[in-house]
C-alpha cells in the first residue's frame, strides 16, 4: 500500500516536525507545506482506509502496489507514464544486453541542455 496523507496524529501533536533542509524545499517541503498548512488537513480517511485494507485481504487477486487516496493514485499514474516512456526509448539498448540481440544499438537521442 502506498498511502496519501490520511488525518491522523501522525503529524500532529504527538511529533516534532524539523525544518526541511533547503535542497529539498521543493518537493518534500512544497508537500509538507500543503497537508500541515491546509486548514482541512490531509485529505484522507484512516476509516475507509482500514476498511478498504480489510476488504483488499479477503482477495484473492490483490494488487501487487495500491495507491490509496487521490495524490498516492495520481503520483503513482504520473510515475508509471514516466517509467513507460523511458522503458520504451531505452528498450532496445537494455535488450541488446542478451547475447541473441543486435550488439551494439543505437542509444536514443541525448537530451539538450
Amino acid at each position: 500500500m502506498e498511502p496519501s496523507g490520511f488525518r491522523t496524529d501522525w503529524a500532529g501533536s504527538s511529533m516534532t516536525v524539523h525544518d526541511v533542509p533547503e535542497g529539498y524545499d521543493s518537493t518534500v517541503g512544497a508537500i509538507n507545506r500543503r497537508i500541515r498548512q491546509s486548514s482541512e488537513g490531509p485529505a484522507g480517511d484512516p476509516v475507509r482506509a482500514a476498511e478498504i485494507l480489510v476488504r483488499m485481504a479477503k482477495r484473492r487477486d490483490v494488487p501487487t502496489n495500491l495507491a490509496l487516496g487521490v495524490m498516492a493514485s495520481e503520483g503513482a499514474i504520473a510515475q508509471n507514464r514516466r517509467l513507460l516512456e523511458q522503458d520504451e526509448k531505452w528498450s532496445a539498448v537494455g535488450r541488446s544486453a542478451d547475447f541473441a540481440e543486435t550488439y551494439p544499438v543505437e542509444f536514443p537521442q541525448d537530451a539538450t541542455a
